[in-house]
């Protein structure tokens, strides 16, 4: 089947007036929508009809299913929805902006609403979705639609502050992509922080929130006089604490690595991880308040929540080692 780029480039349109013809048709020309509908039907695209009557069902969108942040926050999810007897469909993301939002676009109208967690999309395009069902976004933000943001800046203040009372003064920060919502609000906190306590904080690296992107970026942290690293998720750390251990340099001894999310695996490494924990059963439970208020009152205003986690304090981190005696 035909995608909306290609359906796009054919009609001469961007992407999100294609979307807009079928999910906000008012929207737009009526010229160019009937250019637009006269391509995807020529292409053989089907969208997904808008919805008639209430299903019972939601949808969830996360980005990556094999990622283990995930499932604690499906699990918190699907338990409120069990007690609200609502039925939950889970979208797995396909690291490809594009090809996610395509398939909450099929998928919209055959729904309720739906959470979405950490779109890469634009704001019209999230919009567009929400005018055919509610829509609730996860560690993202865009005007007029509630959200709930997990980990708040004050994990990444925290981590900054531990690794300044223990006299660390050049540390690494090993970011997410630049269009992650998450990564530049704990980015641009940690900066604040480590201005604050007289810090030098050094971005090595933007790339995907994965083990592999860890790894990568620990010889980019060997290159630099740190001492201690920050990462953007607990994935990054480990593959960042097993590199420098192939290097032949110990996590918690002569350099100090802190994660963010506090995922099952993060107690039980070694070192064990020092890491910013996320309030997932609170987090699920609002953001399905969220969108029942919205599927009941879609003119209801939107509000955005933010749910701070906590650094743990594990042995991955300890003493800059000019103090150590």
């Amino acid at each position: 089947m035909a995608t909306i780029a290609e359906i796009a480039q054919a009609a001469g349109v961007s992407k999100s007036t294609v979307s807009r013809s079928f999910t906000r048709p008012d929207s737009v020309n009526a010229e160019t929508r009937d250019r637009i509908l006269a391509v995807a039907a020529e292409l053989g695209y089907t969208p997904a009809p808008a919805k008639a009557e209430a299903t019972g069902t939601i949808a969830l969108f996360i980005p990556d299913i094999a990622n283990p942040y995930y499932p604690p926050l499906v699990k918190a999810i699907q338990a409120a929805c069990r007690r609200q007897s609502i039925s939950l469909l889970v979208v797995d993301g396909e690291d490809d902006p594009e090809a996610d939002a395509e398939e909450l676009e099929r998928i919209i109208g055959r729904v309720d609403g739906a959470i979405v967690f950490a779109p890469r999309m634009d704001a019209e395009r999230l919009r567009a979705l929400d005018a055919v069902s509610a829509v609730v976004l996860i560690n993202h933000v865009a005007d007029g639609l509630p959200a709930v943001i997990l980990s708040a800046p004050e994990g990444a203040r925290q981590a900054v502050e531990h690794l300044a009372a223990l006299g660390h003064r050049s540390i690494a920060y090993l970011a997410s992509w630049e269009d992650n919502y998450s990564s530049r609000v704990r980015l641009a906190a940690a900066e604040e922080a480590a201005d604050f306590h007289g810090c030098t904080l050094m971005v090595l690296t933007h790339a995907e929130p994965t083990y592999a992107a860890g790894v990568r970026a620990a010889d980019l942290v060997l290159a630099e006089p740190v001492t201690a690293v920050i990462a953007h998720n607990d994935l990054m750390a480990f593959g960042c604490i097993n590199r420098l251990e192939d290097r032949g340099v110990k996590a918690g001894q002569e350099i100090s690595v802190i994660g963010f999310d506090d995922i099952w695996l993060a107690s039980t490494t070694r070192p064990s991880l020092t890491t910013v924990n996320t309030p997932y059963e609170r987090g699920g439970a609002v953001a399905l308040r969220l969108l029942t208020e919205r599927i009941a009152d879609p003119a209801r205003p939107a509000s955005t929540v933010h749910l701070s986690g906590d650094l743990i304090v594990r042995n991955s981190t300890a003493p800059a080692p000019a103090l150590v005696k």
